[in-house]
């Protein structure tokens, strides 16, 4: 009886043992490599761009990328077909490499420039001229991608990548498994100062001869950053801070370990609220909502951390911290709802006051324990954030309901 119990159990136990060892294998996969490379045409004001697969792209098996009107000239090895508006890409068995021309420019509809190739100078995000896309690769695959620059002679850049020993730059994005560069990136005859605050790396680019004021910036960061880092518990291992002048936007962009400040804009506006402090809120935190009537959300917490961290960091009197929550207040006095498609400068004035108003109710319910930040905190494991998992997240961290959450403003 033992005897045959053996022999009947024998082939489950070796197909236990096969799976272990399939996901073992699986989780074990070396990452499959990629170069992204960009090169510049000064006289087209385009660039050609690229990738390339290298070891181990038998595991990647179709790509369907997004070529918006800005790309032309697509050729690639492998098979290349068009389907529901995308270009679908099935490489060579080893290896392959697909490229494209890409527009530099573009223009809002205000006549300013998102991003901008000047006569020797570009300045653009690196979604602007990477394509997105969607990869169907071997299960639990994932890239190991590299960034590479063909300039001009006498040309210089940056990105929001730290640089590898051979001049490329590494590109890692850990929420995503195909990792595509991204945030700002600035390239020709620029300017850049570069110094290491709580561990970051922090890199100020603009245009030479411009006047971007890199000591100023680089004196504000030392005394606000490790502020932020205290709110916020983490900080990127590089921040890249870009500006250009006109035809570029007059206002502040963030993105991925990157930001925009277009180089007229103060870092402390006259009403003591500060846009670098908001951009690189939102930098840090990757903070968003989660429905379009979220947007207050993550334009509230930015703004309110933008006077908060000024003040913690000793940038103003407590008189001078109370003035500005009253300008706040004053200027969105008019908001009825916050829960709109996209957040006004009075909406997000609006939000800041209501955020600043839960900050002080944890406080007070919690004898000081706790704060904003540790709400904060949780919503950045989230990323994505709807105005209910905000006010749970609020209660959770208070030990019970909050008064300040009872208000007409978060109603959609």
């Amino acid at each position: 009886m033992r005897e045959s119990s053996c022999v009947r159990f024998r082939p489950i136990v070796m197909r236990i043992l096969f799976v272990a060892l399939l996901f073992a294998s699986v989780a074990n996969a070396d990452p499959y490599d990629l170069t992204w490379s960009l090169r510049f045409d000064g006289k087209s004001k385009t660039a050609q761009g690229a990738l390339t697969l290298g070891q181990g792209s038998e595991q990647l098996k179709r790509v369907s990328f997004a070529f918006p009107p800005a790309y032309s000239e697509v050729q690639a090895n492998g098979t290349l077909t068009r389907a529901a508006g995308r270009m679908v890409w099935t490489p060579p068995s080893k290896g392959g490499r697909i490229s494209w021309r890409v527009k530099i420019s573009e223009q809002r509809d205000n006549g300013a420039y998102r991003s901008l190739h000047a006569d020797d100078w570009a300045i653009f995000r690196g979604d602007r001229v990477f394509p997105s896309a969607k990869v169907t690769a071997t299960k639990g695959a994932t890239s190991r991608a590299r960034l590479r620059f063909d300039l001009p002679k006498g040309w210089h850049l940056d990105t929001p990548y730290l640089m590898a020993d051979d001049g490329t730059f590494r590109v890692e994005e850990p929420a995503r498994k195909f990792d595509r560069p991204v945030g700002w990136m600035l390239v020709g005859n620029i300017g850049t100062r570069r110094e290491v605050i709580g561990g970051t790396e922090i890199s100020l680019g603009a245009p030479k001869d411009e006047g971007m004021r890199r000591m100023d910036m680089l004196a504000f960061l030392n005394f606000t950053l490790p502020a932020m880092k205290d709110a916020f518990g983490v900080m990127p291992e590089k921040i890249f801070i870009v500006s250009a002048p006109d035809p570029m936007w007059r206002g502040g962009l963030s993105a991925p370990r990157s930001l925009y400040l277009h180089l007229d804009r103060p870092m402390v506006s006259e009403n003591n609220t500060s846009t670098l402090l908001h951009e690189l809120t939102h930098v840090v935190t990757r903070i968003t909502g989660q429905k379009e009537n979220d947007d207050w959300l993550a334009e509230g917490l930015a703004e309110f951390y933008a006077v908060e961290l000024l003040y913690r960091s000793g940038g103003m009197t407590d008189e001078r911290h109370q003035r500005t929550i009253d300008w706040l207040k004053d200027w969105g006095k008019n908001i009825k709802t916050l829960r709109v498609d996209r957040s006004s400068g009075e909406i997000t004035a609006r939000a800041a006051t209501l955020v600043y108003a839960i900050d002080q109710e944890i406080r007070r319910k919690t004898n000081e324990a706790k704060n904003l930040d540790d709400v904060t905190r949780r919503l950045m494991r989230e990323r994505k954030v709807s105005t209910q998992e905000f006010i749970d997240a609020c209660e959770k961290v208070a030990g019970g309901p909050l008064t300040s959450l009872k208000t007409p403003l978060l109603k959609p």
